[in-house]
């Protein structure tokens, strides 16, 4: 007969091995997911769950868990492993802590290991752009502001995105220094923002303004064209129309007039094609009709699209340049000329306006029907 206290010693042994091999299974688990976290932490710098998409976008990001020179810190290893470090998952809550203690190279640290893994994330880009400005580090926060321009989808964030955007580059237009007068970076900066926002009139001005210091009078024209379109930058597009190109005339130039009605008509020749403009002192740009155009294309190169304010209302319409166009004796090389959208009749082919005539002090001469010009006055 079995004896019944051995039984009971046997079986008492067997569960005490069983949780202890249990037990011991338990511990190796634990080790092997903190080298697994470890191993990950090591190849990306981020633990958040889902982050297993996108490309890295900064290799030199600092791995979590590592101190700024690399080293492990015995004072951090994982209680499980006194050889590992610390683990520092990525939680929204620890940057915006970090931003709020003003410990913005933190901030930074973490969410750029975070787009390593997540490079469309829109929060993080919008974080990053703001905790570089706050540091004053301007030229990376512009470059994360147009990153998160691309990734957002909502609306009304990329409105407000490209305002803040807008008079974030206007700031640093006045202050120079703060970028290291990089006027070819301002410049770049200020053209990619205005693609997002063609007709924006003071953004043009100050896009013409430094393309004229840069003596790149072509863009400038241009810039300045896109600005006299909008009512609000009107007058002051003129008066860098008015500085572009000028011509000087050493003694007055009469130019012959038609009569047409109450206004008047000019003979030009553009591209060694004759036209009829009408003389518009009120309009700021000089154009040509739909149906001049289509009957000389080949003047029309260069085409960049804007939108046309007239009285009916916003047409969309397109700038184009012009190798050569003639007035009297003047000629004036590479000008900008804009489609106006109206099929002209037989009377005239578009108009001459005031980025022509501004750069003169000009008189109309009704008596001698002449358009008068002379040097202007500076």
């Amino acid at each position: 007969m079995i004896n019944i206290k051995s039984l009971m010693g046997a079986l008492l042994f067997f569960l005490l091995g069983f949780v202890a091999s249990e037990y011991h299974r338990y511990l190796s688990l634990q080790q092997n997911e903190v080298n697994t976290q470890y191993a990950a932490v090591n190849k990306v710098g981020d633990l958040n769950p889902g982050s297993a998409q996108g490309k890295n976008v900064n290799n030199s990001a600092e791995p979590f868990g590592l101190h700024e020179n690399g080293d492990l810190n015995a004072k951090n290893n994982s209680a499980l492993n006194p050889q590992l470090p610390h683990v520092e998952l990525f939680s929204w809550g620890r940057v915006n802590q970090f931003i709020a203690n003003e410990n913005y190279d933190d901030a930074a640290r973490l969410l750029l290991g975070y787009l390593e893994t997540n490079i469309n994330s829109a929060q993080a880009w919008f974080l990053l752009a703001n905790t570089y400005q706050k540091q004053g580090k301007h030229k990376s926060a512009i470059d994360a502001w147009f990153h998160y321009l691309k990734v957002e989808v909502d609306a009304k964030k990329i409105d407000q995105a490209i305002k803040q955007i807008k008079n974030y580059l206007i700031m640093l237009n006045e202050k120079p220094a703060l970028f290291g007068n990089d006027s070819a970076w301002l410049i770049a900066q200020l053209d990619t923002l205005q693609t997002f926002s063609l007709n924006d009139g003071e953004l043009h001005l100050i896009l013409a303004s430094l393309y004229m210091g840069v003596d790149d009078t072509y863009q400038a024209q241009y810039h300045a064209l896109m600005a006299a379109n909008d009512p609000v930058a009107q007058k002051r597009a003129e008066e860098i129309l008015a500085k572009l190109n000028g011509k000087t005339v050493t003694d007055e130039l009469a130019i012959p007039l038609v009569r047409f009605g109450n206004q008047h008509l000019i003979n030009v020749s553009i591209e060694g094609h004759p036209a009829r403009l009408l003389l518009d002192t009120g309009a700021s740009l000089s154009g040509i009709s739909k149906s001049y155009a289509a009957k000389y294309p080949s003047i029309v190169k260069a085409a960049k699209p804007f939108r046309l304010n007239t009285a009916s209302g916003a047409e969309d319409s397109y700038f184009f340049t012009v190798d050569n166009l003639s007035v009297g004796s003047l000629v004036f090389t590479q000008h900008i000329l804009a489609l106006f959208p109206m099929n002209s009749s037989d009377e005239f082919d578009g108009l001459l306006g005031v980025d022509i005539l501004g750069r003169f002090d000009f008189v109309i001469d009704q008596d001698a029907l002449v358009l008068r010009l002379r040097e202007r006055k500076k």
